[in-house]
């Protein structure tokens, strides 16, 4: 026997016995007690959950419970024959069946047929169908029938890491419980005992870096415990390497790079990771976690330019990682991540091309001529007439010395989709930190006021003014007027293109293309021949 217990593994060694050493899942636990308590006992149950959380070693739990005569107010055993045996699954009369390897509709039959037949040695028979989403239809629909009417002595318990592909008829004939991952505090208090108990010297650092890995699942940590521990010792440095984790100072170098627009100096730290032999994926993943956690921090501060910057980061990268698993060269999909993250930064080719806008003062409005002029070089709107201002902005001076950097401030947008928008609007006032704009219609309100247009825009007015103001909008045609002209966002996409197209002459036939590619840009389409 002490033979046996030197070689064990240590996630089945430290496997719960009872209810007491069941972690991360007082909510199950205490709902299971009160029913055993109160006699209550549903004849079928479904545990589901991520792997690793006690699913299984909850259903062997709740079958003692079912079987063995004393058990104490706190979930308790004694150290019965019985209580050993279903412990180790010996007992005949608690029948644990793997789905994933008995998914047929023979199994399934086999099962009803024997179920009639009285327990051998316990008072109930409890039959145990782990990742019961693997059956086949047909084994539902025979499993089903089971389920309805189960003899008085028979008890089943579902356990299935994918609810979704459970069908509905299954779920409504069993009580749920719902098992989470379990936190990170719990894991690493865990490994700390079970590391004492075994005789390892395990850092702090080594602990948590393994209880982070485990991602909840209390097996995984145990069976990475068991596989990185070395000597009786275990070190962070061990376990990094061991793990391919990388160093936190990489992900925070690599982000700075990028947030300089030194995308060369990035792809050239990435490849200095891939040489000291780092798995890329588990770098993708060390960094996804390492914008994730300044994602939240952006949002605790209400920082809405940084929220926009980490979602559109996090973008790039889950897409590389995705990617990964069918890419020929490793570093490719992290490459082509961090060169997107580059092209943000970068000026657009076109906006190079025009030429500077001319300072604009309110007394010498021009409003473009689409007669004579290309709409995608037209000026974006650039302050309200003087006459067509309101009594509540004529005396504003801050609404005035604002108007003068709002084409600054467009000029600085590189979405499309918000510059367009913004050039569809018009600032009709700005009073402590609040600037209103008004629109035309709804459609350039309701894009313009989207999480991500709405921080790149309050960003571009924060670097051009050094103020952080708030937008907020309004709809309103008659302080609007022909505002749209340079943008199309006014009309439709069809009309703003026809328009145009029979206020120019032939010869300036690809002014009408641009438009037609304006109006593409805004609505997500694409030309067709």
């Amino acid at each position: 026997m002490a033979n046996n217990v030197a070689i064990m593994s240590l996630y089945r060694k430290y496997r719960p016995k009872d209810f007491p050493s069941l972690i991360g899942q007082e909510h199950i636990k205490v709902t299971l007690l009160n029913s055993i308590k109160s006699g209550k006992i549903a004849h079928a149950y479904l545990f589901t959950g991520p792997r690793g959380t006690g699913k299984t070693t909850t259903a062997r739990l709740l079958a003692k419970a079912i079987n063995v005569d004393t058990m104490t107010e706190d979930g308790r055993f004694d150290d019965s024959e019985l209580a050993e045996e279903i412990d180790a699954g010996r007992l005949i009369d608690v029948i644990e069946i793997d789905a994933a390897s008995n998914r047929g509709i023979d199994e399934i039959r086999d099962l009803r047929e024997k179920i009639n037949y009285s327990p051998t040695r316990a008072k109930n028979k409890v039959y145990i169908i782990d990742e019961v989403h693997m059956l086949t239809k047909e084994a539902f629909n025979a499993l089903l029938k089971t389920l309805e009417e189960p003899p008085s002595f028979v008890y089943f318990i579902l356990a299935t890491t994918e609810i979704n592909k459970v069908p509905e008829t299954i779920i409504s004939r069993c009580q749920r419980f719902d098992f989470r991952r379990i936190t990170e505090e719990i894991l690493v208090e865990h490994l700390k005992q079970v590391a004492k108990i075994e005789g390892i010297e395990a850092e702090d650092e080594a602990v948590r870096i393994l209880a982070k890995h485990a991602r909840g699942g209390a097996r995984d940590a145990l069976t990475l415990l068991e596989q990185i521990a070395t000597g009786k010792k275990l070190d962070a440095a061990r376990v990094k390497s061991v793990l391919g984790i990388s160093h936190y100072s990489a992900c925070e170098e690599i982000l700075e790079m990028m947030q300089n627009g030194q995308t060369a100096d990035a792809m050239l730290k990435l490849d200095q990771i891939f040489q000291a032999g780092v798995d890329l994926v588990q770098f993708n993943r060390d960094f996804l976690d390492f914008l994730r956690q300044r994602l939240l921090e952006a949002v605790k501060q209400e920082s809405g330019a940084n929220t926009a910057r980490f979602i559109e980061l996090i973008g790039y990268f889950q897409e590389a990682y995705e990617k990964q698993k069918f890419s020929y060269i490793p570093e490719l999909p992290l490459e082509v991540a961090i060169a997107k993250s580059g092209v943000r930064n970068m000026p657009n080719q076109d906006e190079q091309a025009r030429p500077t806008p001319r300072p604009t003062q309110i007394t010498q409005i021009k409003k473009p001529d689409t007669k004579t002029q290309d709409p995608e070089l037209a000026e974006p709107y650039s302050g309200p007439e003087p006459s067509e201002l309101s009594e509540d902005t004529k005396n504003t001076p801050e609404l005035k010395d604002f108007l003068k950097k709002w084409n600054k401030v467009i000029e600085r947008i590189h979405l499309p989709l918000a510059k367009r928008c913004l050039m569809a609007a018009k600032p009709v006032s700005l009073e402590n930190g609040n600037l209103t704009l008004a629109f035309s219609n709804h459609f350039n309100k309701d894009k313009l006021f989207v999480p991500e247009l709405l921080a790149v825009s309050e960003k571009a007015i924060l670097e051009e003014t050094g103020q952080p103001i708030k937008l907020t909008g309004k709809v309103d045609p008659g302080l609007v007027k022909d505002n749209t002209t340079s943008s199309g966002l006014g009309e439709t996409a069809e009309e703003s293109s026809d328009k145009a197209a029979e206020s120019l002459p032939a010869e300036k036939s690809s002014v009408k293309n641009n438009v037609i590619e304006s109006a593409l840009n805004v609505f997500g389409g694409e030309m067709v021949a």
